[in-house]
């Protein structure tokens, strides 16, 4: 869907420089974000029960994921997730971080709790590294499934080998208590940013999209830390984070999240509060 959208913006720039007016841009953004909000709508709602033709450990991990995650992830790649789920029998954490061409992936498995995918964010931007895309999922037992994808604009890991391993250790500190991602952040370097946003930022709540969860979606301009201040916005007004999917592209910023309050939708006083708490988190400097 982001390809065609973007094949369109190209067609049209290239028959006539002078077509894709700001109106025409406005309205190709909009059917962009429709078809996303159509295409996730249940994400939330839709789940794993009972697979079948699995194996008693693998059913175990799989029931209750939403049925997304079999649509994104092979074969091969469940049983790496499952192998990391078997490392949480001996310990609280476990991480894997790849490789893949220009990009770095981590994925992490852990006991869901409060404040967990803030701060795992906030880890990660205070090594300097840009979050590109998440997922994150958490299955009936309680174990979250988060896969960051990020790239590494400065090179530290490409360069410093030993990077990728303090990287896989402050995370794993960060998510044990044992460090705050906020002070982690506060001795990133500051990055080069425009003087001025080209992007206002947009909040959108909405009830009636998922039958369990209220919808969060934030349109953004990039920066560093972004993602950890709105995970940590929604965690302090009591939040539940149940789904996300992150995904940005050059400035912009597109976040969904699936939250709930004390396992509810949210009432339209906490999303006028949660929405003012979140335009404040995209406006702020970093």
């Amino acid at each position: 869907m982001k390809l065609l959208t973007m094949i369109t913006y190209a067609d049209v720039s290239a028959v006539n420089p002078q077509a894709m007016t700001p109106w025409r841009l406005e309205q190709l953004w909009r059917v962009y974000l429709l078809a996303h909000q159509e295409l996730t709508k249940e994400l939330e709602t839709a789940r794993i029960h009972v697979p079948e033709g699995a194996t008693p450990e693998r059913a175990r991990f799989l029931e209750g994921l939403p049925t997304r995650y079999l649509r994104i992830h092979s074969a091969a790649e469940i049983d790496a997730h499952l192998a990391l789920a078997k490392q949480l029998e001996s310990r609280p954490v476990a991480i894997e971080i790849e490789h893949q061409r220009s990009i770095y992936k981590l994925t992490l498995l852990t006991q869901d709790h409060p404040g967990l995918f803030a701060s795992v964010a906030g880890a990660i931007s205070s090594f300097g590294l840009n979050i590109l895309k998440v997922e994150a999922f958490t299955n009936d037992a309680g174990i979250v499934v988060d896969t960051f994808t990020f790239s590494d604009p400065h090179r530290t890991l490409e360069l410093n080998p030993s990077e990728v391993e303090r990287l896989r250790g402050v995370v794993r500190r960060v998510l044990e208590g044992k460090q705050e991602a906020e002070k982690l952040l506060r001795g990133r370097p500051k990055p080069l940013l425009p003087g001025k946003a080209r992007l206002k930022p947009r909040v959108a709540l909405k009830n009636d999209v998922s039958d369990a969860a209220t919808l969060v979606e934030i349109v953004a301009e990039d920066r560093p830390g972004l993602l950890y201040d709105l995970a940590r916005s929604i965690s302090e007004a009591g939040c539940n984070i149940e789904v996300v999917l992150i995904d940005t592209e050059a400035h912009k910023a597109l976040d969904v999240f699936y939250v709930t309050r004390q396992g509810h939708k949210l009432d339209e006083p906490a999303q006028e509060r949660l929405r003012e708490s979140l335009l404040a988190a995209c406006s702020a400097p970093r």
